[in-house]
């Protein structure tokens, strides 16, 4: 019998192969002490995109680790990111800080179907608004979700290929990079994500603008599954998780009021709620009303972090 493909199922097995590429979370050391800092790490992005010609489909900076999914080769990805790595490493040794890159590792996820894609893309985009309650992610400029679906983005900037002297250097916080991509455009001194990111080709993979949210802000399971196989303190704000944890209260304990579990009773639904989820201790700590010091000495390895 034949199948109907869809558009978007179209758009991807037309693709060249795509990979999710992330870092593991630093330990105790955070990557950038301001948003100049994170707008220098947009445009080591963008420069080592233009010169590995992989395509860019969705990136999060984050404080203390980085995610990209990327489209071409695998030698392509690899290549991008042992460029950007380099040039972060460049400015982290000027900065007094060159130990920041030596020891991060970086993963690699080959993407194998549409559905895959969706998911990946939703957790790196949502990346940011899960840990900080401030984050609008469809307005974070620290990760690609306000490229998508949205009318009234803003094309502004000049090319790089026009800056010269102090900006060109302001640009690249290096003397080494004499030309940068004209492809890349610039405003206020950072990369502009609409010039070196394909979000067209990424809106090209939803059927709709509301499948793209509902990617993001319903698809609880799938995006829990990620976060485990990646390591990664839980994918659910405390708003998605908090209705969870009720109710598998209620089906251990027979209670939905967890103010009225007794200690062991929150402590055995903490260790639930980790292995299941992988709830950070602090979120743990928010959500079952354990003290800290509780949560810390149930999971000693994740309190470090």
């Amino acid at each position: 019998m034949y199948r109907y493909e869809s558009p978007a199922e179209t758009a991807f097995l037309r693709m060249t192969p795509s990979y999710h590429m992330y870092t593991k979370a630093l330990e105790s050391d955070v990557f950038f002490n301001s948003d100049d800092e994170r707008a220098i790490a947009v445009n080591y992005m963008a420069i080592s995109v233009m010169e590995t010609g992989c395509t860019m489909l969705a990136y999060a900076i984050m404080t203390n680790h980085f995610h990209f999914v990327l489209a071409g080769s695998k030698e392509r990805c690899v290549s991008f990111y042992e460029r950007f790595k380099q040039l972060m490493d460049n400015y982290f040794a000027h900065h007094e800080r060159g130990h920041l890159m030596k020891s991060v590792t970086c993963g690699i996820t080959p993407i194998k179907n549409l559905q895959q894609m969706q998911t990946e893309i939703a957790y790196v985009v949502r990346n940011a608004f899960v840990v900080r309650p401030e984050v609008n992610v469809f307005a974070d400029p620290w990760s690609t979700a306000f490229l998508y679906f949205n009318p009234l983005l803003v094309k502004e900037g000049v090319s790089a290929s026009t800056l010269k002297g102090r900006a060109l250097r302001a640009f690249t916080c290096s003397r080494m990079l004499e030309t940068v991509d004209p492809r890349i455009y610039v405003k206020d001194g950072m990369a502009q994500p609409w010039s070196f990111v394909d979000y067209e080709l990424v809106m090209s993979l939803y059927d709709s603008a509301r499948q793209f949210i509902y990617s993001i802000l319903k698809n609880v399971e799938a995006l829990t599954e990620v976060s485990l196989r990646y390591g990664e303190d839980s994918a659910l704000n405390d708003e998605e998780l908090r209705p969870i944890v009720i109710a598998m209260s209620k089906k251990v304990f027979g209670e939905d009021y967890i103010f009225k579990l007794t200690l062991q009773q929150k402590k055995e639904l903490a260790v639930k709620v980790k292995n299941q989820y992988h709830s950070s201790n602090k979120q743990l700590a928010r959500i079952i009303r354990l003290a800290q010091a509780d949560v810390d000495a149930l999971f000693p390895l994740a309190a470090k972090r």
